[in-house]
Protein backbone atom coordinates (compact mmCIF):
# COMPACT_ATOMS: atom_id res chain seq x y z
CA UNK A 1 0.00 0.00 0.00
CA UNK A 2 1.25 3.78 -0.68
CA UNK A 3 2.27 6.39 1.64
CA UNK A 4 -0.41 8.26 -0.03
CA UNK A 5 -3.36 5.78 0.03
CA UNK A 6 -3.00 4.92 3.86
CA UNK A 7 -3.08 9.04 4.30
CA UNK A 8 -5.77 9.20 2.67
CA UNK A 9 -7.47 5.95 4.61
CA UNK A 10 -6.90 7.44 7.79
CA UNK A 11 -7.82 11.04 6.80
CA UNK A 12 -10.93 9.97 4.71
CA UNK A 13 -11.92 6.31 5.21
CA UNK A 14 -13.31 4.12 2.58
CA UNK A 15 -17.02 3.35 2.29
CA UNK A 16 -17.64 -0.26 1.53
CA UNK A 17 -18.18 -0.84 -2.25
CA UNK A 18 -21.36 -3.21 -1.46
CA UNK A 19 -23.21 -1.72 2.30
CA UNK A 20 -21.82 1.39 2.09
CA UNK A 21 -20.40 0.97 5.90
CA UNK A 22 -17.28 3.06 6.72
CA UNK A 23 -13.37 1.72 7.03
CA UNK A 24 -12.52 -0.44 4.63
CA UNK A 25 -13.77 -0.64 0.48
CA UNK A 26 -14.83 -3.77 1.56
CA UNK A 27 -15.71 -4.73 4.81
CA UNK A 28 -15.34 -8.21 6.54
CA UNK A 29 -18.92 -8.72 6.52
CA UNK A 30 -19.26 -8.20 2.75
CA UNK A 31 -16.08 -10.16 2.54
CA UNK A 32 -17.21 -13.25 3.69
CA UNK A 33 -20.31 -13.36 1.75
CA UNK A 34 -18.45 -13.70 -1.41
CA UNK A 35 -19.48 -16.63 -3.11
CA UNK A 36 -16.84 -19.61 -3.25
CA UNK A 37 -16.08 -20.65 -6.75
CA UNK A 38 -16.35 -24.73 -7.65
CA UNK A 39 -13.02 -26.14 -7.87
CA UNK A 40 -12.14 -27.11 -11.56
CA UNK A 41 -9.44 -27.40 -14.17
CA UNK A 42 -8.93 -24.11 -15.17
CA UNK A 43 -8.69 -25.16 -18.92
CA UNK A 44 -10.93 -27.54 -19.62
CA UNK A 45 -13.76 -26.09 -16.46
CA UNK A 46 -14.10 -30.19 -15.50
CA UNK A 47 -14.44 -30.74 -12.12
CA UNK A 48 -10.98 -31.42 -10.75
CA UNK A 49 -10.11 -31.40 -6.48
CA UNK A 50 -8.14 -28.38 -5.14
CA UNK A 51 -8.42 -26.86 -8.15
CA UNK A 52 -5.64 -29.33 -10.28
CA UNK A 53 -5.19 -29.01 -13.52
CA UNK A 54 -6.82 -32.36 -14.99
CA UNK A 55 -4.61 -35.28 -16.05
CA UNK A 56 -5.58 -34.59 -19.67
CA UNK A 57 -5.05 -31.23 -19.97
CA UNK A 58 -0.86 -31.14 -17.91
CA UNK A 59 0.29 -32.32 -21.31
CA UNK A 60 -0.53 -29.62 -22.73
CA UNK A 61 -0.31 -27.11 -19.62
CA UNK A 62 2.85 -26.84 -17.06
CA UNK A 63 0.43 -25.16 -14.33
CA UNK A 64 0.04 -27.70 -11.84
CA UNK A 65 -2.90 -25.81 -10.59
CA UNK A 66 -5.04 -22.62 -11.07
CA UNK A 67 -7.30 -21.43 -8.11
CA UNK A 68 -9.15 -18.45 -7.08
CA UNK A 69 -10.98 -16.91 -4.14
CA UNK A 70 -14.75 -16.39 -5.78
CA UNK A 71 -16.59 -14.78 -8.96
CA UNK A 72 -15.87 -11.68 -11.26
CA UNK A 73 -19.03 -10.14 -10.11
CA UNK A 74 -20.32 -7.82 -7.26
CA UNK A 75 -18.59 -6.82 -4.44
CA UNK A 76 -15.54 -8.82 -5.65
CA UNK A 77 -15.53 -7.00 -9.21
CA UNK A 78 -16.06 -3.62 -7.87
CA UNK A 79 -12.97 -4.42 -5.68
CA UNK A 80 -10.89 -5.47 -8.31
CA UNK A 81 -11.93 -1.86 -10.69
CA UNK A 82 -10.73 -0.03 -7.77
CA UNK A 83 -7.59 -1.23 -7.81
CA UNK A 84 -6.95 -1.34 -11.33
CA UNK A 85 -8.61 1.77 -12.56
CA UNK A 86 -8.78 4.12 -9.45
CA UNK A 87 -5.79 4.10 -8.11
CA UNK A 88 -7.34 2.96 -4.59
CA UNK A 89 -4.18 0.49 -3.50
CA UNK A 90 -5.55 -0.45 -0.46
CA UNK A 91 -8.02 -3.09 -2.23
CA UNK A 92 -4.62 -5.23 -2.82
CA UNK A 93 -4.27 -5.67 0.99
CA UNK A 94 -7.67 -6.93 1.45
CA UNK A 95 -7.49 -9.55 -1.74
CA UNK A 96 -4.27 -10.83 -0.42
CA UNK A 97 -5.58 -11.54 2.67
CA UNK A 98 -8.25 -14.28 1.03
CA UNK A 99 -5.71 -14.99 -1.27
CA UNK A 100 -3.16 -16.45 1.78
CA UNK A 101 -5.25 -19.27 2.12
CA UNK A 102 -4.71 -20.89 -1.10
CA UNK A 103 -1.18 -20.20 -0.80
CA UNK A 104 -0.54 -21.35 2.39
CA UNK A 105 -1.41 -25.30 2.19
CA UNK A 106 1.43 -25.09 -0.94
CA UNK A 107 4.29 -23.69 0.15
CA UNK A 108 7.43 -25.03 0.56
CA UNK A 109 10.90 -23.74 1.87
CA UNK A 110 11.71 -23.06 -2.13
CA UNK A 111 8.49 -21.16 -3.05
CA UNK A 112 8.44 -17.48 -4.55
CA UNK A 113 5.63 -15.55 -5.25
CA UNK A 114 5.84 -14.31 -9.17
CA UNK A 115 3.43 -11.49 -10.70
CA UNK A 116 2.35 -11.84 -13.91
CA UNK A 117 3.15 -8.55 -15.38
CA UNK A 118 0.29 -6.08 -16.87
CA UNK A 119 0.48 -5.00 -20.55
CA UNK A 120 3.18 -2.17 -20.30
CA UNK A 121 1.32 0.16 -21.61
CA UNK A 122 -1.68 -0.12 -19.06
CA UNK A 123 0.74 -0.15 -16.22
CA UNK A 124 2.27 3.56 -17.43
CA UNK A 125 -1.48 4.38 -17.65
CA UNK A 126 -2.36 3.87 -14.15
CA UNK A 127 1.45 4.59 -12.47
CA UNK A 128 1.27 1.25 -11.37
CA UNK A 129 0.79 -2.50 -12.41
CA UNK A 130 -2.08 -4.01 -10.08
CA UNK A 131 -0.79 -7.77 -10.18
CA UNK A 132 2.81 -6.31 -8.93
CA UNK A 133 0.81 -4.77 -5.66
CA UNK A 134 -1.15 -7.47 -5.55
CA UNK A 135 1.88 -9.55 -5.32
CA UNK A 136 4.15 -7.83 -3.04
CA UNK A 137 0.45 -7.45 -0.56
CA UNK A 138 0.72 -11.50 -0.28
CA UNK A 139 4.20 -11.65 0.21
CA UNK A 140 4.11 -9.87 2.85
CA UNK A 141 0.68 -11.59 4.81
CA UNK A 142 1.88 -15.08 3.94
CA UNK A 143 6.17 -14.19 4.62
CA UNK A 144 7.18 -15.75 0.72
CA UNK A 145 9.62 -13.99 -1.29
CA UNK A 146 8.07 -12.07 -4.21
CA UNK A 147 10.20 -11.73 -7.01
CA UNK A 148 9.82 -9.63 -10.46
CA UNK A 149 10.82 -13.61 -12.72
CA UNK A 150 8.78 -12.26 -15.56
CA UNK A 151 9.00 -9.14 -18.08
CA UNK A 152 6.73 -8.56 -20.18
CA UNK A 153 6.44 -7.19 -24.07
CA UNK A 154 4.75 -5.78 -26.24
CA UNK A 155 0.87 -4.36 -26.33
CA UNK A 156 -1.62 -7.09 -26.02
CA UNK A 157 -5.82 -6.32 -26.18
CA UNK A 158 -7.48 -8.95 -25.21
CA UNK A 159 -11.35 -8.15 -24.51
CA UNK A 160 -13.66 -10.86 -26.04
CA UNK A 161 -10.48 -13.05 -27.43
CA UNK A 162 -11.02 -16.56 -27.72
CA UNK A 163 -8.87 -18.90 -25.33
CA UNK A 164 -7.01 -19.60 -28.25
CA UNK A 165 -6.82 -16.17 -29.97
CA UNK A 166 -4.74 -15.01 -26.71
CA UNK A 167 -2.89 -18.22 -26.87
CA UNK A 168 -1.86 -16.60 -30.10
CA UNK A 169 -1.29 -12.97 -29.35
CA UNK A 170 0.50 -14.04 -26.49
CA UNK A 171 2.88 -16.27 -28.09
CA UNK A 172 6.42 -14.32 -26.76
CA UNK A 173 4.93 -12.13 -24.81
CA UNK A 174 7.07 -12.85 -21.61
CA UNK A 175 10.48 -13.45 -21.10
CA UNK A 176 11.96 -14.60 -17.95
CA UNK A 177 14.04 -12.26 -16.14
CA UNK A 178 16.78 -13.99 -13.90
CA UNK A 179 16.13 -17.36 -15.16
CA UNK A 180 18.90 -19.30 -13.09
CA UNK A 181 17.43 -17.90 -10.09
CA UNK A 182 14.09 -19.38 -11.61
CA UNK A 183 15.57 -23.41 -11.66
CA UNK A 184 14.26 -25.44 -8.97
CA UNK A 185 11.92 -22.77 -7.83
CA UNK A 186 7.93 -24.10 -6.82
CA UNK A 187 6.49 -20.78 -8.05
CA UNK A 188 3.06 -18.86 -7.23
CA UNK A 189 2.10 -16.84 -10.33
CA UNK A 190 0.04 -13.82 -9.06
CA UNK A 191 -2.88 -12.09 -10.88
CA UNK A 192 -6.19 -10.23 -9.92
CA UNK A 193 -8.21 -12.00 -12.77
CA UNK A 194 -7.56 -15.33 -14.18
CA UNK A 195 -10.21 -15.46 -17.24
CA UNK A 196 -9.81 -18.03 -19.81
CA UNK A 197 -6.25 -19.07 -18.45
CA UNK A 198 -4.25 -17.86 -21.45
CA UNK A 199 -2.25 -15.41 -19.66
CA UNK A 200 -0.95 -17.10 -16.80
CA UNK A 201 -0.42 -20.10 -19.00
CA UNK A 202 2.04 -18.37 -21.54
CA UNK A 203 3.63 -17.31 -18.24
CA UNK A 204 4.13 -20.63 -16.52
CA UNK A 205 5.36 -22.01 -20.30
CA UNK A 206 8.20 -19.33 -19.79
CA UNK A 207 9.20 -19.99 -15.94
CA UNK A 208 8.61 -24.01 -17.44
CA UNK A 209 11.53 -23.43 -19.60
CA UNK A 210 13.99 -21.07 -17.26
CA UNK A 211 13.61 -24.77 -14.79
CA UNK A 212 10.88 -24.06 -12.47
CA UNK A 213 9.88 -27.58 -10.99
CA UNK A 214 6.39 -26.62 -9.85
CA UNK A 215 4.06 -23.89 -10.99
CA UNK A 216 0.53 -22.57 -9.68
CA UNK A 217 -1.78 -19.97 -10.03
CA UNK A 218 -3.89 -18.07 -7.92
CA UNK A 219 -6.09 -15.26 -8.96
CA UNK A 220 -8.77 -13.21 -7.04
CA UNK A 221 -11.69 -13.79 -9.39
CA UNK A 222 -12.69 -15.50 -12.31
CA UNK A 223 -16.02 -15.28 -14.57
CA UNK A 224 -18.81 -17.16 -12.79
Amino acid sequence: MSLLDTIIGTVAPHNCLCCGSEGQLLCAACLGQLPPVDKLCYRCQRPSPDSLTCSACRQASPLRSARTVTTYAGGARALIWELKFSGAQSAARIMARRLAVLVEKNAAPNTVIVPVPTATGRARRRGYDQAKLLARALSQVTRLPCRNYLVRGGQTHQHQLSRHARLQQLDGAFRAHHPRLVKDAHVILVDDVITTGATIEAAAMVLSKAGAVKIDAVAFARPA
